[in-house]
């Protein structure tokens, strides 16, 4: 028989494995009635984004993102979701932030502007020394979307503020800790929330060489895409909406990992290639990096 520490492990495991939303219901029922006091709680911060993340999270439909930050975390703080606000929601941060509320995971969406910090402040102090004083009082560190895990758009050549990701700010400053990249704009809800319950339940996730969950990370979008037998019959889309391959319209499927051909979007009805659209590349770590960088190719022989 399992005693209790055994049963939320192989629970947490199923979670992971399978989804969350194709569990047994006695095990999801089971996993409510975990005492939210082992659950860590979640401080979201903000720094250079639109905020795109933080409303596909609420895309999420099974569970339903209410039952994903009261169940399966403990939402403490979001800027866009607390009730709180003004000093009552500052005095909230700087609490989690200096050690004194208990252990907590730190999600960050959007880049931190390294070259002009001014540029991003909460309160009267800036995103980065919120950030730097959490290195050392955090359990762990979630990069939530491209901007958050390497700079995005904001980081884009040319730009002013000299916008990075979280992972290249700790490592400019010699700071070693484990960063959990979730890439993507914006992210998929499954890809954020089934993370941070496998490192509420279990522990820390196998990572790629990018720092991205191998879970979801591992393999190409060209290599399980339905069009990849067009592409080795070398049948090309001309334009958008014709059938075939999209690579010659500029898809960036063979140089992007994620599972999107498979886990599919807005509550599994479509996906960008689905809908005739090549992949942009925005779950790659060199998406909007670059000024030639290009949405798309145009094919100039066709």
């Amino acid at each position: 028989m399992l005693d209790r520490r055994e049963f939320v492990k192989v629970a947490a495991t199923l979670s992971t494995a399978f989804g969350i939303s194709n569990l047994p219901e006695p095990v999801r029922a089971a996993l409510k009635k975990i005492d939210p006091a082992t659950i860590p709680k979640l401080i979201y911060l903000q720094g250079q984004s639109c905020t795109g993340c933080s409303i596909s999270l609420l895309q999420a439909e099974s569970p339903s993102p209410l039952t994903m930050i009261t169940d399966y975390s403990q939402l403490s703080f979001h800027a866009d979701l607390s009730a709180t606000s003004g000093k009552q929601s500052l005095e909230l941060i700087e609490k989690f932030i200096s050690g004194n509320a208990g252990d907590y995971i730190l999600a960050v969406e959007g880049a931190i502007p390294e070259d002009m910090p001014e540029a991003c402040v909460i309160g009267e102090r800036t995103f980065a020394s919120y950030l730097e004083e959490a290195a050392h009082t955090m359990t762990a560190a979630v990069a939530i979307g491209s901007c958050a895990c390497d700079g995005g758009i904001p980081a884009a050549e040319g730009n002013q503020t000299g916008a990075v990701g979280l992972q290249d700010f700790y490592s400019k400053r010699n700071i070693e800790k484990i960063v959990v990249n979730i890439r993507g704009c914006s992210v998929h809800p499954d890809w954020v929330w089934h993370t941070i319950v496998q490192l509420v339940k279990i522990g820390l996730p196998q990572l790629t060489e990018e720092g991205s969950p191998n879970l979801f990370y591992s393999r190409t979008i060209h290599e399980t895409c339905p069009r990849y037998h067009d592409f080795q019959q070398e049948i090309f889309a001309k334009k958008l909406g014709d059938r075939g391959c999209l690579f010659k319209l500029g898809c960036l499927g063979p140089q992007t990992k994620a599972d999107c051909s498979t886990r599919w979007w807005n509550g599994g009805c479509t996906w960008c290639i689905d809908a005739n659209a090549p992949c942009i590349g925005c779950a790659s770590p060199t998406f909007a990096r670059k000024k030639d960088f290009s949405f798309y190719r145009i094919n100039k022989k066709g």
